[in-house]
């Protein structure tokens, strides 16, 4: 399985708009429409199509934290796999570059994510990759992090 993460450009920016979340999963999460559009706003937001080979089957975003005053804090603040492409295992691996690419930040010391609480599939994915709950914020979403 050969994934990689690859910027979001005129070329892929369409196709990446069209990917699509299993219908009990379209409250977890913003839209890649708007994910995008917060980016282009934002130059500490970063954007990644997630392939599979040449094949399109995801997005992601994370964002540097410095902005808001934690040097060294980065946010996955939206991740998805197509419905077309989940339980193939791209999942593990996609979040496992994601990671790399954040760790291969000079500054980098921790990781942070927000899920909400009563989805438990998502606790327990992050929590495979070491990622410990520190608990809920204002807005009920379950926040947890990756110490580097």
């Amino acid at each position: 399985m050969s994934l990689t993460l690859k910027p979001i450009t005129r070329e892929n920016f369409e196709a990446v708009t069209d990917l699509r979340l299993l219908d009990h999963q379209k409250d977890y999460l913003a839209s890649n429409t708007y994910s995008i559009a917060q980016a282009s706003f934002y130059p500490h937001y970063k954007t990644r199509a997630i392939y599979a080979a040449e094949a399109l089957i995801g997005f992601l975003m994370y964002v540097s934290l410095k902005e808001e005053g934690s040097p060294g804090e980065y946010g996955i603040w939206r991740y998805m796999i197509d419905a077309r492409h989940q339980g193939k295992g791209y999942g593990r691996g996609a979040l496992q570059l994601a990671i790399d690419e954040i760790r291969s930040i000079g500054d980098a010391e921790r990781i942070t994510t927000c899920y909400l609480p009563e989805n438990p599939l998502t606790k327990d994915f992050y929590a495979s990759f070491g990622f410990i709950e520190t608990g809920i914020d204002e807005d009920g979403e379950m926040n947890a992090e990756l110490r580097l």
